[in-house]
C-alpha cells in the first residue's frame, strides 16, 4: 500500500509539473502573441482603411451604374421610382443649375368632359342636398360611363363607392375600392393626392379590407422613397390607424422619408453652392451625410446622385463629417469625409481576452491532469489485475498441491501395505476418489474460465429435473462434508418442473457454492441447499452461518479473479474463478445469482432460473 502511495504521489507531481509548464509556457506564447498584434494593430488599421476606401469607390460606381442602366432600359419609368440599391436615395435630373426635386411631376390642365362633370354634378346634388343616395349612385354610374380621363374614372369611382355606402350597399362599394386600388395607381386629384389612398383610407375606416388596404400601402412605403410630403403624411396616419406589426415596421420607414424629405428641402436651398463641388468629386452633404455626385447620363440631363453613407459604408465601418481621434482622413475625391473603424473590427482582435487565457490555461491543466488520473487507474486496475493472476496461479498451485499430496501420501500407505486393515484400506481409497474428485473440479473450472475467456464454452441443453442435479450434487460433496464435520441440510420440493438445462453444468456451479460454504462457515458445521419455486423461476439457494460478506465487497465477488481480501480470508485457499464461473451459467440459462448476507452472520447465494409458462403448467 505504501508503494502504491509513493508510486500515486510522484505521478500526481509529474503530471502537475507537467500542466503547469504547459501553462506557463502557453501564456508566454499568449502574452508574446498579443505584444505582437498590439505593434502590428497600425499597420494593419491603415491596410483597412486603405481597403474600405476601395470597397467605398466600387459601391458608389456600381450603384451609378445600376441606375443609369434602369434607367436607359426604362425610358418610361417614373422618376420618382425608387432604384433597386436602397442605398441610393434619389438620382433627379440637374436642369439649368436648379434641382429637380425627386417627386415633381409635370401636371397638364384639361377641361373636364361634359358628360362626367354634368353627372358628376348631379350626383353630388342629390348626395349631399337631398339625400337621395340611390339616385346619387345612378348619377355617378353615368358619370363613370362618360368619363374619358384616368382623373375622371377613378373620381367617378370613389364618388360612387362613397353614394353606396350612404345607400347601405357596403359590398358593392367595395367592388369599387378594390377597383380603384387595381387602375388608379398614378391618377391624383387637384391637391396631388392619388385617388388609390383616399380608397385605402375608406376601406380601413369603414372595416371592409383592412389587409388589401395594409398590402397596398406598405408596397408604395416600399417601392417609392420620396413624395409630396402630404401623401407621406397621410400614408402615415393610415399606418399609425392600422397599428398591427407589419404598419409598425413600415412607420419607421416613412419616418426616415420624412427626414429624407426635410433634407431634400434643405439641399435646394443650398444647391446653387454644393451644385460646383458635386462636378469635381463625391461631396459629403447633410447630418447623416448623403454623397453627391452630378454625373453625365447620356441621353438624359445631367444626373445628381444622392448616396446614403450609411447604408454605402462597407462592412464594419462608418462615415462621418466629425473628425475624431479614431478616424480616418479620405481622400480629396470624397470632400474629406471621414472613416471609422467599428470597435467590433478590433484589429488587436488575434490577441485573446485574459479571461478567456485563463479559461484556455484552466482548461488545459484540468485535462492533462484528468488524463493522468484516467492513465494512472488504468496502470492501478493492471497492477490490480496482474496482482490479482499472480496470486491466482499461487492459490491454483496450493489448491493443486493440496489433493495431490493426499493422493500421494495414501497410495503410498497402500503400495507400502501399511493399511492396519481393510476398514483403513477402504478409508484411504475413499480419500484417494475424493481428493481425485476435488482435483478434477479445480481443473474443470480452469479449463471452464479459459473457454469462457476465448468464447467457445459450449452448454448442452437438454430436459433436466433440478431436484436430480441438486441431489447429485449432495452426493458429490458427503464425503468432503462428513470428513470435516459439516451438517448438510437438504430440501427439496418435488413439484419443481424440469426445463431446458446443461445438468453438469448447473451441478458444477452448485459444488462450486457449496464449497464456497465449506471454506468460509468459521467455526458453524451447518450448510442448507434448498431447491423450490418462487415466483415462476426455480429457485437453487446455499446458505453458510459462517463469516459472511461486507455490502461493499457483494457487487465485486462475481468478477474473475476477485477475492475478499481479509485477515480472515488471507490463509484460505482459493482461485477467485469460482462465483465468476456461477454467474456465466446462471446467465447461460437465462437466469440470475444474487447474495444476501451480512458480516459475521453468514451467506446465501441463490440462482434462479425462469421457468417457462408451459413446464408450469
Amino acid at each position: 500500500m505504501d508503494r502504491r502511495k509513493r508510486q500515486f504521489g510522484l505521478f500526481l507531481i509529474a503530471v502537475v509539473l507537467s500542466a503547469a509548464a504547459l501553462s506557463v509556457l502557453t501564456f508566454r506564447y499568449l502574452r508574446q502573441d498579443e505584444e505582437l498584434a498590439r505593434q502590428r494593430e497600425p499597420g494593419q488599421r491603415l491596410q483597412a482603411v486603405e481597403q474600405a476606401q476601395r470597397e467605398l469607390a466600387g459601391n458608389l460606381e456600381r450603384i451609378r451604374l445600376q441606375e443609369i442602366n434602369r434607367r436607359v432600359s426604362a425610358l418610361e419609368a417614373p422618376a420618382n421610382t425608387r432604384a433597386a440599391d436602397s442605398a441610393l436615395v434619389f438620382a433627379t435630373p440637374v436642369s439649368r443649375e436648379d434641382l429637380v426635386l425627386p417627386w415633381e411631376t409635370t401636371r397638364t390642365s384639361t377641361f373636364p368632359s361634359p358628360g362626367f362633370a354634368s353627372n358628376g354634378d348631379t350626383g353630388e346634388l342629390r348626395e349631399f342636398q337631398s339625400k337621395d343616395y340611390p339616385g346619387a349612385a345612378a348619377a355617378y354610374r353615368l358619370a363613370l360611363a362618360q368619363s374619358r380621363q384616368p382623373n375622371e374614372k377613378c373620381e367617378s369611382l370613389l364618388s360612387l363607392a362613397r353614394a353606396l355606402v350612404k345607400a347601405g350597399r357596403p359590398q358593392e362599394a367595395l367592388a369599387n375600392y378594390q377597383e380603384i386600388l387595381r387602375s388608379c395607381g398614378s391618377a391624383t386629384d387637384d391637391f396631388g393626392i392619388p385617388f388609390t389612398l383616399y380608397a385605402s383610407d375608406r376601406l380601413i375606416a369603414l372595416k371592409l379590407d383592412i389587409p388589401l388596404a395594409e398590402k397596398y400601402i406598405i408596397g408604395q412605403v416600399q417601392s417609392v422613397h420620396l413624395r409630396e410630403l402630404r401623401q407621406t403624411y397621410m400614408i402615415r396616419s393610415l399606418l399609425q390607424s392600422i397599428g398591427d406589426d407589419a404598419a409598425n415596421q413600415a412607420l419607421v420607414a416613412v419616418a426616415e422619408q420624412i427626414r429624407d424629405y426635410q433634407q431634400v428641402l434643405n439641399l435646394a436651398k443650398d444647391f446653387r453652392r454644393v451644385l460646383p463641388l458635386t462636378k469635381q468629386g463625391w461631396v459629403a452633404y447633410g447630418d447623416e451625410p448623403w454623397l453627391l455626385k452630378v454625373t453625365e447620363a447620356s441621353p438624359f440631363p445631367p444626373l445628381l446622385f444622392a448616396i446614403s453613407s450609411r447604408k454605402v459604408a462597407p462592412p464594419g465601418t462608418t462615415l462621418t463629417l466629425v473628425k475624431t481621434a479614431q478616424s480616418y482622413t479620405l481622400d480629396q475625391a470624397y470632400g474629406g469625409l471621414e472613416l471609422e473603424l467599428d470597435t467590433s473590427r478590433s484589429f488587436a482582435g488575434t490577441r485573446l481576452p485574459a479571461g478567456l487565457i485563463a479559461t484556455g490555461i484552466a482548461f488545459i491543466v484540468l485535462l492533462t491532469i484528468l488524463s493522468g488520473y484516467l492513465l494512472l487507474r488504468g496502470v492501478n486496475r493492471d497492477l490490480q489485475t496482474a496482482e490479482m493472476r499472480s496470486h491466482f496461479v499461487a492459490s491454483v498451485s496450493h489448491e493443486l498441491k493440496t489433493p495431490l499430496t493426499a493422493i500421494r501420501m495414501f497410495a503410498e500407505t497402500l503400495v507400502l501395505g501399511r493399511a492396519g486393515n481393510a476398514q483403513a484400506r477402504t478409508e484411504y481409497l475413499e480419500t484417494i476418489m475424493n481428493e481425485s474428485e476435488r482435483l478434477a473440479r479445480l481443473v474443470d473450472n480452469v479449463l471452464d474460465f479459459s473457454k469462457i475467456e476465448q468464447g467457445k464454452k459450449i452448454y448442452r441443453m437438454r430436459p433436466t429435473a433440478l431436484p436430480e442435479v441438486v441431489r447429485s450434487a449432495a452426493r458429490a460433496v458427503q464425503y468432503p462434508l462428513s470428513q470435516q464435520g459439516f451438517d448438510l441440510k437438504v430440501s427439496i420440493e418435488e413439484k419443481v418442473p424440469s426445463l431446458s438445462a446443461d445438468a453438469d453444468a448447473l451441478e458444477q456451479a452448485i459444488l462450486n457454492l457449496l464449497s464456497n460454504a465449506m471454506k468460509y462457515s468459521r467455526t458453524s458445521r451447518e450448510i442448507d441447499l434448498r431447491c423450490s419455486c418462487s415466483n415462476g423461476d426455480a429457485v437453487i439457494a446455499v446458505t453458510d452461518h459462517g463469516m459472511g460478506i461486507a455490502s461493499e465487497d457483494q457487487s465485486r465477488i462475481f468478477e474473475k479473479f476477485y477475492r475478499v481480501r481479509s485477515s480472515d480470508t488471507d490463509l484460505i485457499a482459493g482461485t477467485g474463478l469460482g462465483l465468476t464461473l456461477v454467474r456465466h451459467i446462471v446467465q447461460a440459462h437465462g437466469g440470475s445469482v444474487d447474495v444476501q448476507s451480512n458480516p459475521g452472520q453468514g451467506s446465501t447465494f441463490s440462482i434462479r432460473i425462469p421457468v417457462p409458462p408451459e413446464a408450469s403448467a
